[in-house]
């Protein structure tokens, strides 16, 4: 004897699109994922690119910087064409430097007075008084300063010392990097 299995299906009025509403759902979880995904590349992209850019400024100050110790080496002769108007990139503001906080001397540093970078009669462009190459890559080339101050040891006399300042910019014109160092031909 056979026996009819009965099967057992819904009409389609009873139906009420829940697969429709999970696929939906699925749908915007994914769409969500990968937009979130696409937005991460695309920062990592953009700070990978102003980390190459900074690291760009940062090498061609390092040239400047390399730039202006031939420049002393080769050229300058102690405090000789040094002053207060920091004419040609040479300042000198007495024996303790800009820095000094004396009556004498300026509460303020040079290499932070504004706009002296943009003054092209205040400052030096790399490769001016060396002749080096210009450096390829960067927006504008390098500039700096060279600030001449003496110090006095006891005992010992007189030293002559020069502050370099270095201001470059990268590729882009808001990255710029600024170094400094102390020299003593």
């Amino acid at each position: 004897m056979k026996t009819r299995i009965q099967q057992f299906r819904s009409s389609p009025k009873q139906q009420g699109g829940m697969s429709l509403i999970a696929s939906l759902m699925f749908l915007g979880v994914l769409t969500t994922l990968g937009y979130s995904s696409i937005t991460t590349a695309f920062m990592q992209e953009r700070m990978s690119g102003a980390w190459q850019d900074r690291k760009q400024a940062n090498q061609a100050a390092e040239m400047a910087l390399r730039d202006a110790e031939a420049y002393i080496a080769a050229s300058v002769t102690g405090l000789t064409g040094f002053n207060r108007e920091c004419n040609n990139g040479l300042c000198y503001n007495g024996a303790q430097g800009y820095a000094a906080n004396t009556p004498e001397g300026m509460a303020s540093t040079v290499w932070s007075t504004s706009g002296i970078f943009a003054d092209a009669d205040k400052t030096i462009h790399y490769g001016e008084m060396t002749g080096a190459t210009s450096i390829n890559g960067v927006l504008e080339q390098p500039r700096y300063l060279i600030e001449g101050f003496r110090k006095h040891h006891a005992g010992q006399g007189e030293s002559i010392y020069y502050r370099i300042t270095v201001r470059a910019v990268g590729s882009r014109p808001g990255t710029s990097v600024t170094l400094q160092e102390i020299y003593r031909a």
